[in-house]
C-alpha cells in the first residue's frame, strides 16, 4: 500500500483542469496572432521606429500567464536563474563545461523558464520543456520563434543596436551573431506529455524520444507551479489494497488524488545525482518536502539539497513566505 503520510490535499479548483489551460492558451495564441501581425507589417515596412515595435512586442510576453504571474510578483524565475547558476550549485555553467546539463521542464506553459535560462543564465544543454496543454506546447514554440519572451528583450539587444551605429560592417557582423543566437535559442524542444498518465513510457526505452534513457533521466529537472496545478485537481486514481486481493470485499481498495503520485514520478525523470528543483505558491516548504521524501519503495529516493531565500513575513505572530523553491538531489 502507498504510503498516507501527506499533507492535507489542497482543495479542488478550476486551476487543476486540463479545460482551464487548453482555454487559455488558446486565447493566448489568438492574441498573439492578432497583435503580431501589424507589428511584423511594420518592420518590413520601416525600421524608422524599432523601439516602439520592440515595446508592442513586450507587452506580448508572459506576465498575465496565471501560472506565471504569481511566481513572477514574487521575483521566482529571477531567484531560481540566481540559485541555478551559483558557484554553489554544481551543475552551474560555471562549474560545467563539458558535458552540458539538459534540463526538463515539467508543465512548461509559455516556455519562459527555459528561454531564461538559455539566454541569460548560459545553460547550453539540452532542454526540453513538457506540457499536457497541446495549447500550450504550440504557444512555448511560437513565443520561442518570434523572440519575444522578456528574456530576449534584454539590456544586451540594446548594446547590439548602439554597436550597429559603427558601420555596415558591424551591422552584417551582428546580424550574424544575432542568427547563430537564434539557431541555437529554437533548439528548445517543446513536446506534449501528460506526467500522470503517460508515465510508461520512462519503462520503455525510445517510446519517448525526447528522453535521455541511456543517461537515466536529466540532470535538472524543474517544476514551477506544476505541482500546485496537479494538487488541485480532483481527479482520483483507485488502487487496490496491497493485501487483498482483485476480488475482495468493498473496502479494500483506496481512492487517492493523483497528487500523490506525481512526486514518484518526477523522481524519475531526474538521473541519480541529478536535481529536482520545485517552486510553489500553495505549499509551504515543510510541506514540499514532505511530498517530495516519501519513501514509496522503489529502491532511491529524493533529499533535500538545498533552498532558494525568498523574502519572509510574520503574520499572527507566524513567519512565512508567498512562494517557496526546495532544490531536491536524487540519492
Amino acid at each position: 500500500m502507498a504510503d498516507d503520510s501527506h499533507p492535507s490535499h489542497l482543495s479542488p479548483s478550476e486551476l487543476g483542469t486540463k479545460d482551464y489551460w487548453e482555454t487559455f492558451y488558446a486565447r493566448t495564441l489568438t492574441h498573439i496572432s492578432t497583435k503580431l501581425n501589424p507589428i511584423q507589417k511594420q518592420q518590413q515596412q520601416s525600421q524608422s521606429k524599432p523601439d516602439d515595435a520592440d515595446s508592442d512586442a513586450e507587452s506580448i510576453d508572459d506576465d498575465d500567464d496565471p501560472g506565471t504571474s504569481w511566481f513572477s510578483e514574487h521575483n521566482a524565475p529571477d531567484k531560481v536563474l540566481q540559485f541555478l547558476t551559483s558557484e554553489e550549485f554544481p551543475l552551474a555553467p560555471c562549474n560545467i563545461t563539458e558535458p552540458k546539463p539538459s534540463i526538463l521542464d515539467l508543465g512548461t506553459g509559455n516556455g519562459s523558464m527555459l528561454a531564461l535560462l538559455r539566454k541569460r543564465g548560459g545553460f547550453g544543454g539540452v532542454m526540453v520543456g513538457v506540457d499536457y496543454s497541446a495549447r500550450s506546447v504550440e504557444l512555448a514554440r511560437e513565443l520561442q520563434r518570434l523572440r519575444i519572451h522578456s528574456a530576449y528583450l534584454s539590456d544586451s539587444e540594446d548594446e547590439s543596436d548602439a554597436d550597429d551605429e559603427d558601420g555596415d560592417g558591424d551591422d552584417n557582423k551582428e546580424e550574424g551573431v544575432k542568427q547563430a543566437d537564434a539557431e541555437k535559442d529554437t533548439e528548445i524542444r517543446f513536446e506534449e506529455w501528460d506526467i500522470l498518465h503517460s508515465a510508461d513510457g520512462l519503462n520503455q526505452t525510445g517510446t519517448l524520444d525526447w528522453f535521455p534513457y541511456e543517461e537515466g533521466g536529466f540532470d535538472i529537472v524543474l517544476d514551477k507551479g506544476t505541482f500546485d496545478a496537479v494538487s488541485l485537481s480532483n481527479e482520483v486514481v483507485v488502487e487496490e489494497d496491497a493485501g487483498a486481493g482483485a476480488d475482495t470485499v468493498a473496502g479494500k481498495t483506496v481512492q487517492r488524488r493523483v497528487c500523490e503520485s506525481y512526486p514518484g514520478i518526477a523522481r524519475r525523470l531526474v538521473r541519480k545525482g541529478g536535481f529536482l528543483v520545485v517552486t510553489s505558491c500553495n505549499w509551504t516548504e515543510e510541506e514540499l518536502i514532505m511530498w517530495f521524501t516519501r519513501e514509496d519503495g522503489e529502491g532511491d529516493r529524493l533529499k533535500v539539497w538545498g533552498r532558494v531565500e525568498y523574502p519572509r513575513f510574520r503574520f499572527g505572530g507566524k513567519e512565512g513566505q508567498g512562494v517557496c523553491t526546495v532544490c531536491f538531489q536524487r540519492v
